[in-house]
């Protein structure tokens, strides 16, 4: 067998570890990459009920977040909260960052849309991950040849929404036997089971969170306005992450993306129907000012 020379080792291991961090993307400095959102919707889709839920949370060996908000260097404990209206249902996750202060980290969003049907898809808070980062669940579906020609391939991929309605907790979301749930744990009280970890360093949190990342996709969209509506005005915020993260916020809008160009400050949003334009108005000439200098009286002439 032919020796490979040192010198060629080592650039054939410099040349493996340069593809790795290629690979390997830089953290954004937003707490949000702490948190593995895809991770998050498996273990809901697994659980029995949200207590379960708020369980598989919390447990180091799920992977699912490695959050220190309140800066003590231990990891955080999330609270589960549920709301519902009609056919939509809002699966809240939040973290008690003091006693008198609590930021939500995300939102599950789900709508019944028809009879054993159901979309969903998860936000990550804006001060956490930034403006509209949403993941959903998908599929590919294969297609068959169009007949465009022989230069189309045989099969066609096509990624379609997932009906969700096969998930553990969903179809007791939208049942009688729904309740609104709330986490009876809170800041400084947690349940004798749970042993916070030291948050783990950035490049080895990172090989963890991309198993999931095969079934679940992120979004531009929102496709759940409804259950989004029903969030909204419950949501929690903490100025003290807010501020503490501020400068990290302004840097991740600056930073440039992998392609040269500028990232935008946001991401478009819920899309809105659009509004016939107003015929443009003409201004009514503006009079001149009125003159504020007195007038100097003329001297009276003797007759």
């Amino acid at each position: 067998m032919e020796r490979v020379p040192f010198f060629a080792c080592l650039a054939l291991a410099a040349a493996g570890a340069s593809a790795q961090d290629l690979s390997q993307p830089d953290s954004t400095g937003l707490p949000g990459d702490n948190f593995n959102m895809p991770a998050a919707l498996e273990m809901f889709k697994k659980s029995i009920d949200l207590e379960a839920f708020e369980t598989a949370l919390n447990s180091e060996g799920n992977h699912v977040h490695n959050l220190d908000l309140d800066a003590n260097g231990q990891v955080d404990y999330i609270r589960v909260t549920s709301f519902r209206e009609g056919n939509a249902a809002a699966i809240v996750l939040t973290v008690p960052v003091s006693a008198t202060e609590n930021q939500d980290v995300a939102v599950i969003e789900i709508e019944k849309t028809g009879e054993e049907k159901a979309t969903l898809q998860m936000r990550g808070d804006k001060d956490l991950f930034g403006e509209d980062h949403i993941v959903e669940p998908f599929a590919e579906q294969e297609g068959v040849q169009d007949g465009k020609g022989p230069s189309m391939p045989e099969l066609i991929g096509v990624q379609v929404v997932v009906n969700v309605w096969a998930w553990d907790p969903v179809p007791w979301c939208f049942s009688g036997r729904y309740y609104p749930y709330v986490s009876t744990w809170y800041w400084g009280h947690y349940p004798g089971w749970w042993r916070p970890w030291r948050p783990h360093p950035w490049r080895v949190w990172w090989g963890w969170g991309s198993y999931h990342a095969h079934w679940y996709r992120p979004w531009h969209q929102c496709r759940v306005v409804q259950a989004h509506a029903l969030y909204s005005p419950r949501r929690l915020q903490s100025a003290t992450v807010r501020n503490r993260y501020r400068e990290a916020h302004i840097q991740h809008q600056a930073r440039p993306a992998r392609n040269g160009q500028v990232k935008p400050a946001t991401r478009p949003s819920v899309p809105s129907r659009a509004r016939p334009s107003k015929p443009a108005q003409t201004k009514p000439a503006q009079r001149p000012p009125q003159r504020t200098t007195p007038r100097t009286p003329r001297p009276n002439k003797g007759k």
